[in-house]
């Protein structure tokens, strides 16, 4: 699949970046964002990258970065009606946080599931699959922020 990309072959698919990104244990943004931004930066909607998985239905834009110590991203996503996306687990030093701006959102995390109504948020340890459903006729819009933790401050099992 690299190969692919790399001739220019294939374009990856949202889950695929996230595998590279997790393989490489880069934040997912290093592949759809340009130069590191000056100590205050103003991001135009038309700047912020986008990605789009599963025919369009599923659609990721990232809507700034701050590097620190612990890396955070900030996504905006919307899940088309009557559509679910599947995400891998992004490793064992992050956590994700959503937030839903618009609609009603299923998290499915293992074997239990949460609904998330507009305005509702959860946070999680993001180092399991889990599950962004949406089976409303109306679109649901959310948030979803990933914080890294520095890979020096993870303890051993």
């Amino acid at each position: 699949m690299l190969g692919q990309i790399e001739r220019g072959e294939s374009n990856p698919t949202v889950v695929t970046l996230w595998k590279i990104a997790g393989g490489l244990q880069v934040p997912f943004t290093t592949f759809i964002e340009g130069e590191p931004e000056p100590d205050v930066a103003v991001i135009p909607k038309n700047r912020q990258p986008v990605v789009e998985d599963d025919g369009g239905r599923y659609v990721v834009q990232s809507l700034f970065t701050i590097r620190s110590s612990e890396i955070t991203e900030l996504f905006r996503a919307v899940l088309q009606p009557h559509s679910r996306h599947a995400a891998d687990a992004h490793g064992t030093n992050v956590r994700e946080g959503i937030w839903v701006r618009q609609g009603v959102l299923k998290l499915e995390l293992s074997d239990r599931v949460y609904e998330l109504r507009e305005g509702d948020s959860a946070h999680f340890a993001a180092n399991v699959p889990h599950v962004y459903v949406n089976d409303h006729p109306q679109i649901c819009e959310f948030v979803i922020s990933l914080i890294y933790a520095p890979l020096d401050s993870i303890q051993a099992p």
